[in-house]
């Protein structure tokens, strides 16, 4: 096997993996649909998808054979993974406020970021409804 016709064989087979991703991945998997409660409210899930490929091979033959052939035994494999996982919900109320609720696993750090700007944010609305 020469080394275009190796060249071609392995274009074709990540060529081909990335169009069968394409048609499984759509932007509706990222952004899902919303959906409308009662009241209103819209939420709408987001997603995250992780996608990963490997592609290996070798020619095998002891030193002998290399001298005198002009080709090799030849090994390969390859293979791939997708991976949809959720990341969080936006909502957005019928006043037009968005909030986006985060469901990944958070850090210790984030945690106390996110409440402290909840407790920031609530003592600017109580300190404004005073005045």
């Amino acid at each position: 096997m020469k080394f275009e016709e190796k060249t071609n064989v392995i274009d074709e087979l990540i060529s081909n993996s990335i169009d069968k991703i394409s048609s499984v991945v759509k932007s509706q998997t990222i952004v899902g649909e919303a959906i409308t409660n009662a009241d209103g409210t819209q939420i709408i899930p987001i997603s995250k998808v992780s996608v990963g490929f490997v592609v290996g091979g070798g020619e095998y033959a002891d030193l002998s054979a290399r001298r005198v052939a002009n080709h090799f035994p030849m090994s390969g494999g390859s293979s791939g993974g997708m991976s949809v996982s959720p990341v969080g919900f936006l909502i957005v109320k019928t006043d037009g406020v968005v909030e986006f609720v985060n469901v990944e696993n958070k850090s210790l750090y984030q945690t106390i970021l996110n409440t402290f700007n909840s407790i920031i944010s609530k003592l600017e609305k109580s300190s404004g409804e005073k005045n």
